[in-house]
C-alpha cells in the first residue's frame, strides 16, 4: 500500500468513524488492527561503508530496515541479500527483528570499481546499495620497462626501468611505495623513491651506470611485506664511452713450436677517450686462423684496464696463427704468431706405392712423400729427390720441397716403354729413403697374328690335329692379355667349339676346336674386339680329305716278322 495509516494520521486526516473504532478498540483491550502489513520500504539503518578491497569483507555489516505500509518498522519479514560482480552474501537472506531490521556480510567481488547489493523484501519491494572496489594489498610485482638495456658506462639508459604493483586478482594497486637502487656497477639514480601510480605503476627518475663496463644492475623494491618476485632486478650492458680503444700490450709476434703455448700470453689494456684505464671491460680472446685453442678466452679488465688471456696454443700445422681480442663498442686487436716444427727425423709415403699403368703413360697417383719431426709434427721446407731407378721411365717435378703440411709431391710419373716393373726412389738429407713401384702393362691392343693351326688337312667330318691360335701384342710387340677374341667358321661348312675366348698373359688366344666339312677349301676367321688392329681378323685354311690311296707298297711277298712301308 502506497499510502498507510499512520501516514494519514500524520496529514490530519482523521475521519470520526476511524476515531471511534480505535476508542473502542482501546477499551477492549486491544492495541492495533490485525490486519497484516505489507513492506513498502527499505532504508539503510546507517550509512554503508562507500568503500571497500576487492575480494575482501567489508568491515562493518550490512544492516537495513524494513518499513511497512504503516511506515513503520515490520518485523517478521524476509529479507534476500543478492550480491553482484562476483561477490557475496553471508547471509543470503534474513528475517526482520521486532525494530524491522536485518543484517548480512557482504564479500566485494575481485575486481575493483562499484560493486551493487540488491535488498528484496516481499517480493514487492527493493533497494540497492553500491560500494566502490578498490584494489586489495600489494601481492605481486613485475617489471614493465627498462631492462635489458645498454649505454656507456657513466652515462643514464634511455628508458627509465619501472614496475607494476598488483594485487592477488591482478588489480593495480595505487598508492605502494617503491625504492630504486642500483645493486652492482655503482651506478646512481635520481626519483629512486617512488609510489605507484592509478595504474599501479612506479617509475625511478633516471639510472646512471656506473664507470665500468660490463653487466650492471637495479633493484626496484616494493616496500610491502609478502609481495612476490619482490625486487624486481633491471640488467644494463655498460659498454665503452665513445673513444675508447684497446691496445696490445705484450705476447704478439711470438714463436713456438706446434700444437703448444706461446711463452708470452697475449694482453691488452682499455682506455677511453681520455686515456683513463677502463676497468669492468669484457674482453674475449678468440683463435682467427692457424687452428689453435685457447684457454681463459673470456677476460674482465681490471681496475688498470688490463685484461690476459689464460693461454694460446698453436695449431696442428707450422705457420702463421692468428687471435683476436674484442670488446663491444671497441676496435679489435689481432695478435699474431709462427709454429715452428722441429728437425726432420722421418719421411713416409703419402700416395700408393704400387701402382699398375700401361707402359710409357703416367701413374694415376704420382709419388708424394711426408716429412715429420720426432713429435710426429710435419716439417715443411724440406728438399726431396724422386728418382728413377729401374723401368727406365722419367719423373717431372723432382727435387720437390714440402708445403705447410710437410707434403713433398712430384708433378708426374711415367712408366718405361717396356712392360714389366718401374720403382723411382724418394730421398732426403738424412732421412730414410721411400721406394715406389709400379708395374708397365702392354698397351692397347696393335697387332694380331697367326700363332698356330694354319693350312692343316685332315679328313671331312674330323677334328684339325693342331687348334688355331692367335696372338695379340701391342705397338711395341708387346702380348696383350685379356683381349676378347671371336672364331668363326667362314669357308667350307665345317663347325667350331669354344668361339669366344680370352687372350692370355702371353697374348694368346686358341678356339676350342675345328671340325672340317665337306666343301673346298675350309676356313676359320679369328676376330679381335676392336678398331685399328693390324691383320684383324686372322684366316686360318686347312684341306679336307676325301678318299685315301695307296701310293707305294712292297712288291712280292712279304716274310713274317719283316717291317715294311705302305706310303697311302
Amino acid at each position: 500500500m502506497a499510502d498507510t495509516f499512520a501516514g494519514r494520521w500524520a496529514q490530519g486526516t482523521r475521519p470520526l468513524g476511524l476515531v471511534v473504532l480505535l476508542a473502542v478498540l482501546w477499551g477492549c483491550g486491544e492495541t492495533g488492527i490485525n490486519e497484516p502489513l505489507t513492506p513498502a520500504r527499505i532504508e539503510a539503518v546507517s550509512p554503508p561503508n562507500t568503500q571497500g578491497r576487492a575480494g575482501e569483507p567489508l568491515p562493518d555489516p550490512i544492516e537495513v530496515r524494513v518499513l511497512g505500509s504503516d511506515d513503520q518498522p515490520l518485523s517478521g519479514a524476509t529479507v534476500t541479500f543478492s550480491a553482484g560482480q562476483g561477490g557475496a552474501v553471508s547471509p543470503a537472506s534474513a528475517t526482520t527483528d521486532v525494530n524491522g531490521t536485518a543484517r548480512t556480510r557482504w564479500t566485494l567481488g575481485s575486481a575493483t570499481g562499484p560493486n551493487v547489493l540488491t535488498v528484496s523484501a516481499g517480493g514487492s519491494v527493493s533497494a540497492t546499495i553500491t560500494v566502490n572496489a578498490s584494489a586489495s594489498r600489494s601481492a605481486t610485482v613485475s617489471p614493465v620497462a627498462g631492462d635489458n638495456q645498454s649505454a656507456p658506462a657513466g652515462s643514464a639508459v634511455p628508458i627509465a626501468p619501472s614496475i607494476r604493483v598488483a594485487d592477488e586478482f591482478g588489480n593495480a594497486v595505487a598508492g605502494a611505495p617503491v625504492t630504486f637502487s642500483p645493486l652492482s656497477g655503482g651506478g646512481r639514480v635520481t626519483g629512486g623513491v617512488r609510489t605507484t601510480n592509478a595504474q599501479g605503476i612506479a617509475t625511478v627518475g633516471s639510472w646512471t651506470l656506473g664507470p665500468s663496463v660490463g653487466a650492471q644492475t637495479l633493484a626496484a623494491r616494493v616496500e610491502e611485506s609478502g609481495v612476490a618476485n619482490n625486487p624486481v632486478v633491471f640488467s644494463a650492458t655498460a659498454t665503452a664511452p665513445a673513444g675508447t680503444q684497446m691496445s696490445p700490450t705484450a705476447g704478439n709476434n711470438q714463436q713456438a713450436p706446434v700444437g703448444r703455448l706461446v711463452p708470452i700470453a697475449p694482453a691488452v689494456v682499455v682506455r677511453n677517450g681520455s686515456g683513463d684505464p677502463v676497468p669492468g671491460a669484457t674482453v674475449t680472446f678468440s683463435v682467427a686462423s692457424g687452428g689453435g685453442s685457447v684457454v681463459g678466452s673470456r677476460q674482465v679488465t681490471d681496475v688498470s684496464g688490463a685484461a690476459v688471456v689464460g693461454g694460446w696454443f698453436m695449431g696442428p700445422l707450422p705457420g702463421t696463427n692468428t687471435l683476436t681480442a674484442s670488446s663491444p663498442g671497441v676496435t679489435s686487436v689481432t695478435f699474431t704468431a709462427t709454429a715452428v716444427s722441429g728437425m726432420a727425423v722421418s719421411m713416409a709415403a703419402v700416395s700408393q706405392t704400387s701402382q699398375t699403368a700401361p707402359r710409357g703413360t703416367n701413374v694415376s697417383d704420382p709419388p708424394s712423400v711426408i716429412v715429420r719431426d720426432a713429435q710426429g709434427v710435419p716439417v715443411p721446407g724440406v728438399s726431396v729427390s724422386f728418382t728413377v731407378s729401374a723401368g727406365g721411365g722419367s719423373v717431372v717435378g723432382s727435387p720437390a720441397t714440402t708445403n705447410s703440411s710437410g707434403v713433398a709431391t712430384i708433378t708426374s710419373w711415367r712408366l718405361g716403354t717396356t712392360v714389366g716393373p718401374n720403382t723411382v726412389v724418394a730421398t732426403a738429407t738424412g732421412l730414410s729413403s721411400v721406394t715406389f713401384n709400379a708395374s708397365a702393362t702392354a698397351g692397347a691392343p696393335s697387332t694380331v697374328v697367326a700363332a698356330a693351326g694354319d693350312n692343316q688337312t685332315a679328313v671331312q667330318g674330323t677334328s684339325v690335329a693342331t687348334r688355331p691360335s692367335v696372338r695379340v701384342a701391342d705397338s711395341g710387340g708387346n702380348p696383350v692379355a685379356g683381349v676378347t677374341v671371336t672364331f668363326s667358321v667362314f669357308q667350307g661348312g665345317g663347325s667350331a667349339t669354344g668361339l669366344v675366348q680370352t687372350t692370355n698373359n702371353q697374348g694368346e688366344a686358341t678356339v676350342g676346336s675345328w671340325t672340317l666339312g665337306t666343301g673346298s677349301p675350309n676356313t676359320l676367321r679369328a676376330t679381335v674386339s676392336g678398331s685399328g688392329i693390324s691383320g684383324n681378323p686372322v684366316s686360318f685354311a686347312a684341306q679336307s680329305a676325301t678318299q685315301v690311296a695307296i701310293t707305294s707298297a712292297p712288291a712280292g711277298p712279304i716274310n713274317l716278322g719283316t717291317n715294311f712301308t705302305i706310303t697311302v
